[in-house]
Formats: structure tokens, C-alpha cells, sequence
């Protein structure tokens, strides 16, 4: 009886440590007047940079070092989206064989560039924490924005974002972006793809 106990004690504290999902429809857009990544994110930025370097020197892709990569990758592309910084950051991420949402080889630099240069001030926010889903695999619900082109008679154009969101009952659209990494911490794989697809890199 004592053991029985303490089975449904460890059973009820593992089921209160789950953390909920996030709200679609509790999620306020980032103000449109603020593309740049708020003070606190930057700061995340580099300790995000600074972990995920020591498990790529180290080779050991844990839960936590996968999660910490996956971060990494998003803060990189935000970065590079509000001009901190260039793509650098996420290339650097990248095996040389990667495949970066269906870019390869010689293309994936300049297709990559040109994505950004035709999405300017393009954001990502995650709708929930990262989730290792298999060996050196993680992927994340998001939603991104960027300012849409806007026609040079308006006074102000700043407000005009699109938004568009991994997960969205009224498409309907369940999908995720999922990244694969190699034994050294390098990305192998990004695509997005539906929540329930195989893990499979093909």
C-alpha cells in the first residue's frame, strides 16, 4: 500500500510539471513599431550563443543543449531581420550539407538572403517552448511577421505587418518547424512541416 502511494505521488507531481500550451488566441502581435528584439532577448541572445558553443565544441546533444540550439537559431534569425546583425549566425549553424527549407549547396546563402531581403524587419516568436522530439530533433509552433511593401503615398506605413502562424484553426493549419542537428551540434535539416509528419530526414 505504502509503494502504491508514492507511485501516484510521483504520477501527480509529473503530471502538475507539464506546462501548458500557449493560446493562440491569447497571443498579441509584437507592436509594429518595435521590429528590433526587446532588451531581455537580446540578453537571451547571447546567453543562448554562449551555451549552444560550448555543446558544439562538446559534441553532447542533450535535451536542454538541443532546446538551447533551436533558441539560438530563432534569436540568430531575428537578429538578422531587424538588422542587428547579418545571416551570418545562422549559417555558421549549418553543416555543410544542410538543407535549409529546401535551399542546398551554392543556394543556400544567396536564397537564403533574398528571403530576408524580401520580407525586411521578418520576426519569429515561438507559441511555445522548443520540444525534442527524437534523436538530435527538435521543433517548435511559431508565428513570424515582417512590414509588407508599402505604397510611398502613405504617411505612415510602420503599422502594416503580415502575420502568419504555424498554428491557425481557421485555415485550417497545424505545422511546425522542425530542425534536425548532427552528432556536432550542426544543422543538418530545417523545414516546416505538418505537427504529426515522420521523423524522418527525407
Amino acid at each position: 500500500g505504502h509503494r502504491k502511494s508514492l507511485t501516484m505521488r510521483s504520477a501527480a507531481l509529473a503530471f502538475q510539471a507539464i506546462r501548458p500550451r500557449v493560446s493562440i488566441s491569447s497571443w498579441t502581435p509584437p507592436s509594429a513599431s518595435l521590429p528590433h528584439l526587446p532588451t531581455h532577448q537580446r540578453r537571451q541572445q547571447t546567453s543562448n550563443s554562449n551555451k549552444s558553443s560550448t555543446s558544439l565544441a562538446s559534441g553532447n546533444n542533450d535535451t536542454n543543449d538541443l532546446i538551447d540550439l533551436a533558441k539560438t537559431f530563432i534569436n540568430n534569425k531575428n537578429a538578422a531581420g531587424s538588422g542587428k546583425s547579418t545571416l551570418d549566425g545562422v549559417f555558421d549553424m549549418c553543416s555543410p550539407t544542410v538543407d535549409l527549407y529546401g535551399l542546398k549547396g551554392e543556394d543556400v546563402r544567396p536564397g537564403f538572403t533574398s528571403f530576408f531581403e524580401s520580407h525586411p524587419n521578418l520576426y519569429h516568436e515561438l507559441l511555445d517552448e522548443p520540444t525534442v522530439i527524437g534523436e538530435g530533433t527538435v521543433q517548435y509552433s511559431f508565428i513570424k511577421r515582417w512590414r509588407r511593401d508599402v505604397d510611398e503615398s502613405e504617411e505612415n506605413g510602420d503599422g502594416n505587418y503580415e502575420i502568419w502562424k504555424s498554428i491557425d484553426p481557421t485555415k485550417p493549419r497545424n505545422k511546425v518547424e522542425r530542425l534536425w542537428f548532427d552528432d556536432n551540434g550542426k544543422l543538418e535539416k530545417v523545414s516546416v512541416v505538418e505537427a504529426d509528419a515522420p521523423l524522418d530526414l527525407n
